[in-house]
């Protein structure tokens, strides 16, 4: 595998996470991967449990720190100080940037987990929508909540909502989007943020296997579209850089010859 650096993992910051940062660097080190991006859920909010998806950054920051001391003590790997905070309209907004103002990161994943006061992971949110409702209002959302907030440096995982879907249609296509997804690429391509494949996103879900529609990518470069980043999403350490090989090959295909990195906030191209 090549030496490629994971812009996406959680830890036992995480609520839905178990695995610790020093499990999760201990990984790293067995893989040989370049880096890790350690990017903690932020969630602010949330409808079922407002205070779920908070924690200490300041004792994740320490943690991440303790551990890059013992696990990598020569600087082998990049160790980053991430966080994904999950995106919505209105208050919840400015709640997160009131909650991270005071911290440095590296990296700031931006997402939607949470859509009009449900989680698509539960299944309600589907309830009276056809496949292109529910994924046009995702669409919308991800575009209209990370243009408000501005302050990130990655789109994650636009196509989240697909994953848990019961429909018989479980991918973004661009070409049924292509309005929604113009929206979302032209922004990023103009703010100069980088765009997220993420490979929990492309593993087995039930008995569908999502794809990931490379015109999207192929549409982003032609917007003018610089900075891809691959994460894996990973809860449990045995996830790390899962598929990166696979994916990175799909950037090639599609005109990004390098992946991309966040170091203190600014973009760095790398190749594996």
């Amino acid at each position: 595998m090549g030496k490629f650096i994971d812009t996406h993992t959680h830890s036992q910051f995480s609520p839905d996470s178990k695995t610790t940062v020093r499990e999760l660097l201990e990984r790293a080190r067995e893989t040989g991967a370049a880096g890790i991006a350690l990017t903690d859920h932020l969630d602010l909010d949330a409808p079922r449990n407002p205070g779920l998806f908070e924690f200490s950054i300041a004792a994740q920051q320490q943690a991440i720190a303790q551990a890059e001391r013992e696990v990598f003590p020569g600087g082998e790997c990049k160790v980053l100080r991430g966080i994904e905070i999950g995106l919505q309209p209105g208050e919840s907004l400015q709640h997160s940037k009131d909650y991270i103002s005071g911290h440095e990161f590296d990296q700031i994943i931006a997402s939607i987990h949470f859509v009009d006061g449900e989680d698509p992971y539960y299944g309600n949110y589907y309830e009276g929508k056809d496949f292109r409702r529910a994924y046009s209002r995702v669409l919308e959302l991800v575009y209209l909540t990370a243009k408000q907030f501005g302050d990130y440096d990655v789109i994650g995982h636009f196509d989240y909502v697909a994953r848990y879907a019961p429909y018989d249609v479980k991918d973004i296509r661009y070409a049924d989007f292509p309005d929604e997804m113009d929206s979302i690429l032209k922004m990023l391509a103009q703010d100069g943020k980088a765009l997220e494949i993420n490979t929990k996103t492309y593993a087995m879900h039930g008995s569908h296997l999502q794809v990931l529609d490379e015109m999207i990518l192929r549409r982003f470069k032609e917007l003018g579209g610089e900075f891809i980043t691959l994460g894996s999403d990973s809860h449990e350490s045995e996830r790390l850089c899962d598929k990166f090989p696979q994916f990175f090959q799909v950037c090639q295909r599609c005109g990004f010859p390098r992946l991309t990195y966040f170091e203190r906030r600014k973009p760095v191209l790398y190749t594996p």
